[in-house]
């Protein structure tokens, strides 16, 4: 029977608790049951004047908020102020009355910049989810993936100066000086006088800077969009897709360039390096098979199919044999290493007087030469044993999972927590932004544990005891609040 409604019922009284408007299968009340936020204030309180001033708000609070911004993809702090006072999970989830008003978007303006600009507070709190993750046994440490994403930043591409630079070196440069020299003494040759060469080899190189924002770099690889970016690295965990590692840098920085510091945090932040690492396509060189072979992990790395439709006969027509040191021409004649250059790349030579009675001379080098040569680097052992690695059925299987933890966490974050744009300038703040992100992706990791165990509960009850005794026993769990207590304990490790 359809009734028409009379009068206005906006302005009647009601007795309400906040807990009730909160459905009990909110995200937000999993978060909250899941993670202990108590360490902010004691991470923050040497921030703040103990007896002097007006009361400040607190820095839980303020915190929370800003994991409400990024966890809902809240891209303002005026949109994220607006959102609090109208959203009243939100409230509860700040520890807010009803009628309470939040803090202002100006509160949390000025506390960055005067409070928390210049400490590493964000990569505190992230270091802190992480290490509640590790305690709950989400994080197997075995296994982990590394790769890079780009961030728009916030610059205009047209505003834009060259400038000219000195070529940094890289880390592993006195480390493959060594390998060159021992190369060539045993090869009988004089090692290499560096004693003239500037620290960056006397190399500059261009560099186009935004006037905008400094600190990011211009993206020119191909199949990118052009612009100005940043490069947040991030290493994952297989068990749960747990972030265990942020490093971010200017996009125009290569790949391969911030890993040996990437790995230094890793054994930082969970004490232990990985087992096996795997890596895409973009990180298969002979610098960082040797690296990972120096620290003891095995590398997975992607590689490329060698395509050549040049004149003459590609390096990869020519097989390499380990037992002679020699590699092996089309024709089966060998070519022997002979000396090694600057950067590091052994030189295999052929026999001239045999390549000039050669029936496919014309198709293995130009006129003009009369010998063929085939370079090696001093590291490529250690590249061909990943390489052989990754081709095993093991090998396979975890690349394979790659797909299903690295790019689906990258994928999490640009989708729905607004990783895909910097919301503000320099790269104090672009690191603010991603360890903020990946600290509020690892709560969802938590709160879906949480929530697996809590299931897990309740079926096991379900099943023992009939449902009379089922209800009073939910009940005790619930008025004890044990959900808040549990993270006190490890029972999560048990669990997986």
């Amino acid at each position: 029977m359809l009734r028409e409604r009379s009068g206005s019922r906006q302005n009647e009284y009601e007795i309400v608790l906040l807990e009730e408007l909160v459905p009990q299968d909110h995200l937000l009340r999993k978060i909250d049951a899941a993670v202990d936020f108590s360490f902010i204030h004691d991470l923050c309180k040497d921030l703040y004047s103990p007896d002097n001033g007006r009361p400040a708000v607190e820095p839980e609070l303020l915190f929370k908020m800003l994991f409400l911004g990024y966890l809902y993809g809240i891209p303002s702090e005026v949109k994220l102020a607006q959102a609090v006072n109208e959203n009243i999970a939100f409230k509860w989830f700040l520890g807010l009355k009803l009628t309470e008003k939040g803090p202002d978007h100006a509160t949390i303006s000025i506390n960055r910049v005067r409070r928390f600009r210049d400490n590493s507070i964000a990569e505190q709190i992230f270091n802190e989810i992480l290490r509640q993750c590790i305690a709950k046994g989400l994080v197997g440490g075995k296994i982990l993936y590394t790769d890079s994403t780009h961030i728009k930043a916030k610059a205009n591409k047209h505003r834009k100066t060259v400038v000219t630079i000195e070529k940094t070196p890289k880390d592993y440069m006195d480390e493959l000086n060594a390998q060159i020299d021992l190369d060539r003494k045993v090869l009988g040759k004089k090692p290499f006088d560096r004693d003239d060469d500037p620290p960056s080899g006397g190399r500059t190189v261009t560099k186009v800077v935004s006037t905008t924002d400094p600190d990011s770099g211009q993206q020119t690889r191909e199949g990118k969009p052009d612009g100005f970016h940043y490069s947040e690295h991030r290493t994952v965990d297989l068990r749960n897709n747990v972030i265990v590692n942020v490093h971010v840098e200017p996009a125009n920085i290569n790949d391969v360039t911030p890993l040996p510091e990437i790995l230094d945090e890793i054994e930082q932040r969970m004490g232990t390096l990985p087992v096996y690492m795997g890596l895409d396509a973009g990180y298969h060189n002979a610098a960082t098979a040797h690296l990972l072979e120096s620290k003891g992990i095995q590398g997975v790395i992607g590689y490329r199919r060698h395509t050549h439709a040049g004149e003459h006969y590609s390096k990869w027509r020519f097989r390499y044999d380990s037992c002679f040191d020699a590699y092996v021409c089309p024709q089966r004649l060998p070519l022997y290493w002979r000396t090694t250059n600057r950067q590091g790349y052994r030189q295999y030579f052929s026999d001239p007087k045999k390549c000039a009675q050669c029936p496919v001379r014309s198709a293995c080098f130009g006129v003009s030469t009369t010998r063929r040569m085939v370079e090696r680097h001093v590291w490529q052992d250690a590249l061909d044993d990943v390489t052989a690695f990754t081709k095993t059925p093991m090998g396979r299987q975890i690349y394979k999972w790659r797909k299903e933890t690295i790019e689906r966490s990258f994928a999490e974050g640009k989708q729905y927590h607004g990783l895909r744009f910097a919301r503000m300038l320099g790269l104090k703040n672009m690191r603010e932004q991603c360890f903020l992100i990946a600290a509020v992706q690892n709560m969802k990791r938590l709160a879906k544990a949480f929530s697996f165990l809590i299931s897990c509960f309740l079926h096991t009850a379900k099943a023992v005891l009939p449902l009379s005794e089922t209800r009073p026993l939910l009940m005790v769990w619930s008025f004890f609040g044990f959900p808040k207590k549990l993270h006190s304990y490890s029972i999560f490790k048990y669990l997986y």
